[in-house]
């Protein structure tokens, strides 16, 4: 019985030896995700994408913070007519395909600063989809659009947006035709 118990166990260790190097060789290729709806999973890529618009600063947190990316997710399943919402979920798609050829890493893994880099060359492609859609009758939105979109709406319309990011105001309050606005002022929320 001991014999078998130790061949079994050193079988159990030299497969273990051989597979190993290979699942660490394989776990550092990226897989770009194929989205047909999206998930609680896409939350944090949706976070990363917020932050990288609206970042954290010494004055305001950033979009993460405000859970931009429970915010979309919500948006585009309730809200989004399902042309828009396939649009955004391919866009989504689009860019993991973009980032694996890029760096072999998700957006989320990307530095700041690739992150900024790549989200800029998505904006320059955005405006030249605008341009060349101009003369449609109902023109398509570029998913990058859609997602400054939800990302500037959901932030500012949340409470660190309101209170952080701007100067709150709460309502009721008195009506005032004309008051002075100072130097640095924060717009106001209401």
């Amino acid at each position: 019985m001991q014999r078998k118990e130790f061949l079994r166990g050193i079988s159990v260790i030299g497969g273990t030896t051989l597979i190993s190097p290979l699942a660490i060789l394989q776990s550092c290729n990226f897989t770009p995700k194929i989205r047909i709806q999206l998930t609680p999973a896409d939350i944090v890529l949706l976070d990363s994408i917020g932050e990288t618009i609206i970042p954290t600063t010494t004055d305001s947190e950033g979009a993460k913070a405000a859970k931009i990316g429970e915010y979309m997710v919500s948006m585009v399943d309730d809200c989004f007519e399902p042309e828009i919402k396939e649009i955004f979920i391919n866009g989504l798609n689009s860019l993991d395909q973009i980032c694996a050829k890029i760096d072999n890493k998700s957006f989320v893994e990307f530095s700041k600063e690739q992150r900024l880099e790549l989200l800029r060359t998505l904006q320059d492609e955005a405006i030249a989809y605008n341009l060349a859609q101009a003369s449609k009758v109902r023109p398509l939105p570029h998913y990058f659009d859609l997602l400054k979109e939800l990302t500037i709406n959901g932030y500012f319309s949340s409470e660190i947006g309101m209170t952080q990011a701007r100067e709150y105001l709460p309502l009721p309050g008195s009506y005032e035709s004309c008051i002075d606005i100072k130097q640095g002022q924060k717009v106001s929320a209401m």
